[in-house]
C-alpha cells in the first residue's frame, strides 16, 4: 500500500484526480467538500489580458457563484474596497497576478489542495515507518573539518540510514573522502551536473516562467551564480542548485523505501558545512506530527533552511522546491502566503522566505528547537558570494555568521553533553530581534 502511496506523492504540485460526487441529496456534502475555497488580496489589481468575457456588475457573492460555474476562471477583480453586499463591475479572469492597485481581487483556491492530496496519500504507511533516512548536501569537503562533530553529535544520536549528494566535476573525479560517515552512508551520488539545462528542460513554458515570471521577482530565492552559465540577470547565491539537491536526495529515499519494502518514519535534512556544538535532540523529544527547525537565522522574516527534522508525511512537501520552480508555481505560492508587498518590493524574497512560503502554501505546521550547530568555512572551501570570518588561516575553520555562531555555542553551553524535557525549554533562545523583516 506504502508504494501507491509515494506514487501520489510524486504530485506535491500537480493537478489532483477527477473526482465525482454522487448525484442528488446523497452527494450534497461532497459537493460542498469539494466546493473551491477564496481567498482575497486587498490593493491588488489583476492586469489586462487574461480577461474572461465582459465585465459584470454583481456583489462579491454573485461572482463567486459566476467564477465557481466557469472551470476557465481563476480569480475575479475590481476596484475599490470589499463589500459584501454592494454590486460593483466586476472583471474575471483565466489567471491571477498581481499589481499594486486601490483595487481588490479574489482568488479561485482548490479545496483539493496539494497538501490535502498528500497528507491522504501518506496517511496509510506513514504508521509502518521505521528508522531515520538522513540527507547531507552542500560542500562535501568541509566534511574533513566536520565529520567528527557530526558523528559524535547527530549520527550516533539518530542512527539514521545516511545519503549523500553533491556535484563533481567530472565522470574522472573520483568520490570524495568520507571520513566517519562511511559505516552509515547507504548511498552516496555525485554527479556532473546540468542543472541549467534540467532547469529549462523541465519548468513549464520556461521561456515565460523563467525569464520574465520568476526574474522579475527580486531576492536570492533564485540565486543562480552556481550555474554554468547562470541565468541573464546572474542573481547571487546557489538557490536553485540547492533546490535541485534537495530533490536528488528525495528521489534516493524513495528509491531505498521501494528496495527495502518500507518507509522511513523521519527524514533528516543537512549540510556537509554544519559545525555541531553539542548533541541533536532525541527523537523522543520531538512531536511526530510537525516538522522540527533549529533556533536562529531566519534572514528577513523567513525560516532557518539550514536543517530540519521532518516527519515522513512532510518530507515531499518540505522538499518541494524543486517541483514547485519547474511547475511553474513558485511565484504564485510566494503571492499567496507573503502577499504582494513582500513579493514585488525590494529586496525581494530570499531562500528562507521561499521555505516558509512552502511550508504555509502546503498546510505544513512546524516548530522550533534550540539551535546547536552553526555554518563552518575556511578561507579555501568557501562560496563565492560568501565571506568567512573568526580565521587568519586558509586551511582553519572559521564560521560564516558571528550571530548564528554565537547563538549555537550559548545553547551548546547549556545543552553540555545530553538533553532533557526541560532543557528544550530552559536552553531556548529567541534571537529574532536580528533579523530584519522582509521589506
Amino acid at each position: 500500500m506504502w508504494r501507491g502511496a509515494l506514487g501520489a506523492l510524486g504530485a506535491v504540485v500537480g493537478v489532483g484526480a477527477e473526482l465525482s460526487c454522487p448525484a442528488g441529496a446523497a452527494g450534497e456534502a461532497c459537493r460542498l467538500a469539494m466546493a473551491p475555497s477564496w481567498r482575497s488580496f486587498e490593493r491588488c489589481a489583476i492586469p489586462a489580458g487574461s480577461d474572461l468575457g465582459e465585465p459584470l456588475f454583481l456583489t462579491v457573492a454573485e461572482a463567486k457563484d459566476h467564477c465557481e460555474a466557469r472551470e476557465a476562471c481563476a480569480a475575479f477583480t475590481f476596484e475599490g474596497e470589499d463589500l459584501d453586499e454592494s454590486p460593483v463591475w466586476v472583471h474575471f479572469k483565466t489567471s491571477f497576478d498581481c499589481v499594486d492597485a486601490a483595487w481588490v481581487a479574489w482568488r479561485k483556491l482548490d479545496s483539493h489542495s496539494p497538501a490535502a492530496e498528500e497528507s491522504t496519500a501518506v496517511s496509510a504507511f506513514m504508521a509502518s515507518g521505521l528508522g531515520v533516512a538522513l540527507c547531507l548536501m552542500g560542500q562535501v569537503l568541509m566534511l574533513s573539518y566536520t565529520h567528527v562533530a557530526l558523528e559524535q553529535h547527530v549520527l550516533q544520536v539518530l542512527k539514521p540510514d545516511v545519503f549523500l549528494y553533491g556535484p563533481r566535476g567530472s565522470d574522472a573525479e573520483p568520490a570524495p573522502e568520507l571520513h566517519s560517515l562511511e559505516d552509515y552512508v547507504v548511498e552516496e551520488k555525485w554527479e556532473v551536473e546540468s542543472i541549467r539545462d534540467r532547469l529549462y528542460a523541465e519548468t513549464r513554458n520556461p521561456s515565460r516562467t523563467i525569464d520574465v515570471d520568476y526574474v522579475q521577482v527580486q531576492g536570492n530565492w533564485f540565486g543562480s551564480e552556481c550555474l554554468d552559465p547562470p541565468l541573464q540577470d546572474k542573481r547571487p547565491g546557489s538557490a536553485i542548485c540547492w533546490y535541485y539537491s534537495q530533490q536528488k536526495c528525495l528521489e534516493m529515499i524513495q528509491k531505498q523505501e521501494h528496495q527495502r519494502g518500507q518507509p522511513y518514519q523521519w527524514v533528516v535534512v543537512s549540510r556537509f558545512d554544519f559545525r555541531w556544538l553539542a548533541p541533536h535532540p532525541p527523537l523522543e523529544l520531538l512531536k511526530a506530527d510537525v516538522v522540527w527547525i533549529p533556533s536562529g537565522s531566519d534572514w528577513e522574516g523567513g525560516i532557518n533552511d539550514r536543517h530540519a527534522v521532518i516527519p515522513r508525511r512532510h518530507a515531499e512537501s518540505y522538499l518541494s522546491s524543486w517541483k514547485i520552480l519547474t511547475s511553474g508555481r513558485a511565484r504564485d505560492v510566494m503571492l499567496d502566503t507573503l502577499g504582494s508587498m513582500k513579493l514585488n518590493g525590494f529586496p525581494g524574497p530570499n531562500t528562507e522566505n521561499f521555505l516558509k512560503a512552502r511550508l504555509q502554501f502546503l498546510d505544513v505546521e512546524y516548530e522550533r528547537f534550540p539551535n546547536v550547530a552553526y555554518l563552518t568555512c575556511t578561507l579555501r572551501e568557501k562560496s563565492r558570494w560568501t565571506q568567512c570570518f573568526g580565521t587568519a588561516s586558509n586551511s582553519a575553520p572559521g564560521w560564516l555568521y558571528k550571530e548564528e555562531m554565537e547563538h549555537a555555542t550559548r545553547i551548546a553551553n547549556c545543552v553540555r553533553s545530553s538533553w532533557n524535557k526541560r532543557k528544550m525549554e530552559d536552553c531556548a533562545e529567541d534571537i529574532s530581534h536580528l533579523y530584519r523583516g522582509l521589506r
